[in-house]
């Protein structure tokens, strides 16, 4: 029976395609919506031994996913570094969706990657949770910020006034019990990992609330670095011999939602966490910027996060070599 891999490398819009059996490739691509994912499948579907093969990209893959699972065809999803790891491995330089697509195909021909294991109901739930929250507080903001554009004209908009505020009041308590409803389901079925997390200094009950929704106790990860760049809050160096082309930045090829969310507790962990605190401080002594050092830190808690639920420890503030 032939081997045949499809590697796919996803974007918002378009999924590039290659399609490998070990010694030539086909290539196209598709738009990224259900009807044409769904038809490209059922072309594929003859094929007797399939699987397909794409990168982790935060939401982006999901409508992929989703069809996959109806169709049931064996598919992997892979960590952004592994594959950055492989192509270097190759020696690879060059850089489009394209050669992306023919690299995953050959990469899951060769290495087999594991089979993708589905999220449990809960955390399926509790990701649907908190992207709706994060809607709804996105609303309110603009709310208020309209209310607030309107404190500032002389015109008489009292109607105006009170009516966004009687919609602000609804999406708080929509908020409210939307937040209620994820810490239920994390104390019913996480407690023990809920509250590790929250030992963490700085850690509250919505960061607590996201790890547990997008990792679980990290059973899919075997390194710190790994869930940075899942994340995407991993450095890429731009320097060549003794030239620098430009600063280094971070390749924000991860998972936007958890970058956000994370980075805003970085600020705590840079006022409570020690480890945090004096890393941010050593490198802002340093002369780095402090958005890089604020990035440095945020990193050095997720490595506290992945140590303290991967191997199931009791959080120390004392401890500095977090795997």
């Amino acid at each position: 029976m032939e081997k045949i891999v499809i590697g796919i490398d996803v974007s918002k819009d378009k999924l590039d395609y290659s399609i490998y059996n070990g010694s030539s490739h086909s290539k196209g691509y598709i738009e990224n919506e259900i009807r044409t994912i769904q038809l490209f499948l059922r072309a594929q579907k003859t094929q007797k031994d399939l699987h397909v093969v794409m990168e982790a990209t935060g939401t982006y893959h999901l409508k992929l996913v989703s069809c996959l699972q109806g169709r049931g065809i064996n598919f992997s999803v892979v960590n952004p570094l592994i594959i950055k790891r492989y192509s270097e491995s190759k020696m690879l330089r060059a850089k489009t969706d394209s050669v992306d697509a023919r690299l995953i195909s050959i990469y899951g021909y060769e290495q087999n990657p594991a089979l993708f294991k589905p999220r449990s109901k809960h955390q399926v739930k509790l990701i649907s949770l908190l992207k709706a929250i994060e809607d709804l507080v996105q609303n309110k903001n603009s709310i208020e910020n309209r209310l607030e554009a309107l404190s500032q004209t002389p015109d008489d908009v009292k109607i105006i006034k009170n009516t966004f505020k009687q919609v602000i009041r609804i999406l708080e308590q929509k908020i409210a019990k939307l937040e209620q409803e994820a810490l239920e389901i994390s104390i019913t079925y996480y407690k023990d990992a809920f509250n590790r997390l929250l030992s963490i200094k700085s850690v509250g009950e919505k960061t607590a609330l996201v790890i547990l929704a997008f990792f679980g106790c990290f059973e899919e990860f075997e390194l710190s670095k790994q869930v940075v760049s899942y994340i995407g809050s991993n450095p890429t160096p731009r320097e060549s011999g003794r030239s620098v082309f430009g600063r280094g930045r971070i390749s924000k090829k991860g998972n936007a939602y958890l970058r956000k969310q994370l980075f805003m507790t970085s600020l705590s962990a840079i006022q409570h966490n020690r480890a945090c605190r004096e890393l941010y401080h050593r490198l802002r002594t340093n002369g780095k910027e402090h958005k890089v050092a604020r990035i440095a830190a945020m990193n050095k808690l997720v490595r506290q996060i992945f140590a303290v639920m991967k191997y199931q420890r009791d959080y120390d503030p004392n401890y500095q070599f977090y795997a």
